[in-house]
């Protein structure tokens, strides 16, 4: 009863029902269609973000972030540059690192790869630590150890203990039957999974082993690698001396992060089209209920209701279904979201991650849901503004002349 009167009579016509219910009607399903698409919009938000997050931290924890380096790709002595580095605060690690397309030849098998030479002790190398504990003494101890990304082994058909050959043509030497590339056996230790197309390209080897097959000098190698605490944070690296470059992650790999950045903003219009679909049923829904009241309209201002409060009864009618849309919509999306794979194994669907995983990433974003949440409810009071600026421009002699 202490209620204002605008806010009374909004709720009022917003909950209106009788004979002529067709109105409520369509701003009940447009109610419905703003809370479905609020929650597929969080839900689909959450889980390409979760995919795009886990593609970095696995293929990003293999690939180097940035690698220092000269234009012939080799760098005399990179252990001199890592001090150029010490005390960034971008720059978490650094290590010298050796990379090379080369040829691998299994049992039968021929394929091309990219190799890597590292250092086995770097506490920085996320891959090299998620090895298991007998792969990686192996491979730190073992002369002429490899470790290959499964889909490398899995199509060369080898596994730990087996012998790939291993051919680069940068190491080549000239002799009398002429350029002969430079080759060596390798035993291989174990592999690694990332769940991305790295498994089917890397191969990892011990710094020293790989200088040996390249032939590169003493301290010698393809450049200095550096991991960063933002690898999306470039610009931040202090300039060069003229001679050195950096070669980045972003040279080699962007277009897949570009892509899948592409891919998620083209699935949230699509289904920002749905929200916009339903405010447009809250703007058709009010105009028939303001032609369908306009006696009542007049009646309230011939007893002295103003012209603006007229328009806030209309703007809180139809606020009211975006509003409570948009937060039922955004409240059954985070309990969706947050229980994603208890609702795939209520449904019967299995869902089976291409590095083995049965769970679906998911990664809410506060701001991102924030922005959701507000662009939404701009969007329906926004969508009740021309029907409630049109009931107040409703004459009451004109209205009421045939009453």
């Amino acid at each position: 009863m202490f209620q204002p009167l605008t806010l009374m009579l909004g709720l009022r016509y917003a909950g209106a029902r009788g004979r002529r219910s067709f109105a409520s009607f369509v701003s009940g399903f447009s109610t419905v269609g703003i809370l479905l698409g609020v929650t597929a919009l969080i839900l689909v938000s959450a889980v390409m973000n979760g995919f795009e997050q886990q593609l970095k931290d696995r293929m990003l924890g293999v690939i180097p972030h940035v690698l220092v380096t000269q234009e012939s790709r080799r760098l005399a002595d990179p252990a001199a540059q890592a001090a150029r580095f010490d005390g960034h605060p971008q720059v978490r690690a650094s290590a010298p690192f050796i990379r090379a397309e080369a040829m691998l030849q299994g049992p039968g098998h021929l394929t091309g790869a990219e190799l890597y030479g590292v250092v086995p002790q770097t506490p920085a190398d996320a891959l090299l630590h998620s090895l298991d504990p007998r792969t990686r003494e192996y491979f730190e101890y073992l002369p002429y150890g490899l470790v290959l990304g499964s889909g490398l082994a899995r199509s060369l058909g080898v596994g730990p203990g087996d012998e790939v050959r291993v051919t680069v043509t940068e190491g080549s030497r000239f002799t009398p039957l002429g350029r002969v590339p430079s080759q060596r056996v390798f035993t291989v230790v174990g592999t690694f999974s990332t769940g991305n197309d790295v498994d089917g390209q890397v191969a990892l080897a011990r710094l020293e082993d790989a200088a040996r097959l390249l032939r590169y000098g003493e301290g010698e190698a393809s450049g200095l690698r550096l991991w960063l605490e933002d690898p999306f944070a470039l610009a931040q690296l202090p300039a060069l001396p003229e001679g050195l470059v950096y070669d980045s992650w972003q040279q080699s790999r962007g277009e897949l992060f570009q892509a899948v950045a592409m891919e998620k903003r083209l699935m949230s219009l699509m289904l920002a089209l749905i929200i916009l679909v339903a405010a447009f049923n809250i703007l058709s829904a009010m105009v028939m209920v303001v032609t369908d009241k306009e006696a009542e309209i007049a009646m309230l201002q011939t007893l002295g209701l103003s012209r603006p409060k007229v328009m806030a009864v209309f703007m809180i009618q139809g606020g009211f279904s975006g509003v409570l849309g948009s937060l039922l919509g955004f409240a059954l999306g985070l309990l969706l979201s947050t229980n994603l794979d208890a609702v795939l194994n209520v449904l019967g669907i299995n869902f089976y991650s291409s590095a083995g995983g049965s769970q679906l990433p998911v990664l809410l974003l506060p701001g991102q849901l924030l922005t959701i949440l507000l662009s939404t409810l701009v969007l329906c009071v926004l969508a009740s503004l021309y029907p409630a600026w049109r009931a107040s421009r409703v004459q009451p002699a004109e209205a009421l002349r045939y009453e």
